[in-house]
């Protein structure tokens, strides 16, 4: 009697151990849909103006006043430096004197030539004589008188008074305002997604300003230096308020992938050499060959295996197999 007792008990307690069935995996999970994302990166730089010009030394000389500092605007022909007019190299004060004596013979000679008083062979030779004299005062002039060859500002000035130059010294850099530029360097993984004519914006953050720039060159080989390759932007500066010589930032986007899914990394694992996913269809997980289109920021974006309205397994995924019990203890928004 008494081993029959325990026989139903056993019994009894091998249906309750059969009822439980297997435990559920705690997982986190999300319900997908799809969004629009934009890929940006940003490149710092110096801004240059499109339109630049430096300024060297054509003589030896002493500089005796300069007329500009660092910021000045100046106009095209404008008296930027002086030098000596007085020392060896110049010639200056000799060509002056043989153009004034010139000049002065050349009124009289033209004053005599209309009354008849002399040939017009004569004429002619002082006049030639004039021509020849002047021409030479205003080349010394343009050696000791340093003028702007654009309207622009100076943004750099390497010289000051009592300096002696040596031929071919840099005096000074002049810049136009109305357009700039400013060059960079990318990386080999980040180039490939700019090309010429993609629109960039420029930002400096000493004067707050930000205006919208074109890309007008992408070099086709790194440095061999830096390893990284340059890229050019040009911008129109009709405020005025950046200058050459200020250090901007570029942001420019790299790719945009619109109206795409997109899930969390970590979501995604390598079983078997693929790639895969779970998904929740009522109590159990199902696995999902994923092809993966690109890795973004905001998580991974899904080319196929996905679509919208699925429950996306989160967290909890690499215990997982195909056909597991799960619960799901938090359904996350999938606003990425």
């Amino acid at each position: 009697m008494l081993a029959a007792v325990v026989l139903l008990a056993s019994c009894a307690n091998n249906d309750v151990v059969e009822q439980q069935g297997p435990k559920a995996l705690r997982v986190k999970a999300t319900v997908l849909q799809r969004s629009s994302h934009t890929i940006t990166r940003s490149f710092t730089g110096t801004l240059e103006g499109e339109k630049q010009a430096d300024i060297y030394a054509r003589i030896a000389e002493a500089v005796e006043k300069v007329r500009v500092h660092e910021g000045t605007h100046v106009t095209e022909g404008q008296v930027i430096l002086q030098l000596d007019r007085s020392g060896p190299t110049s010639n200056y004060r000799n060509a002056e004197s043989l153009y004034r004596n010139a000049e002065k013979n050349h009124q009289k000679m033209e004053y005599l030539y209309k009354e008849g008083a002399i040939s017009e062979s004569q004429y002619d030779a002082a006049r030639t004589e004039y021509e020849v004299t002047r021409t030479s005062f205003e080349a010394a002039a343009q050696l000791v008188e340093v003028r702007s060859p654009i309207t622009g500002v100076v943004t750099s000035l390497n010289v000051a008074v009592g300096d002696y130059l040596h031929l071919g010294q840099k005096l000074a850099t002049i810049a136009a305002l109305d357009r700039l530029r400013v060059t960079f360097g990318v990386n080999a993984r980040d180039v490939a997604g700019i090309k010429e004519g993609d629109t960039v914006i420029v930002s400096c953050s000493a004067v707050a300003a930000s205006v919208p720039g074109l890309v007008t060159s992408v070099a086709r080989s790194a440095d061999p230096e830096t390893r990284a390759f340059d890229v050019e932007v040009r911008l129109d500066n009709n405020q005025l308020s950046l200058h050459p010589g200020m250090f901007v930032r570029v942001s420019i986007v790299l790719d945009r992938f619109e109206d795409v899914i997109v899930v969390p990394h970590a979501a995604v694992v390598e079983l078997d050499n693929k790639q895969t996913a779970f998904v929740v269809n009522g109590d159990l997980a199902h696995k999902r060959i994923v092809t993966v289109a690109a890795e973004i920021e905001a998580g991974v974006v899904i080319a196929d295996g996905l679509q919208v309205g699925d429950t996306l397994v989160t967290l909890g995924q690499t215990y997982l197999d195909d056909g597991f019990m799960v619960e799901i203890t938090a359904l996350e928004n999938n606003d990425r």
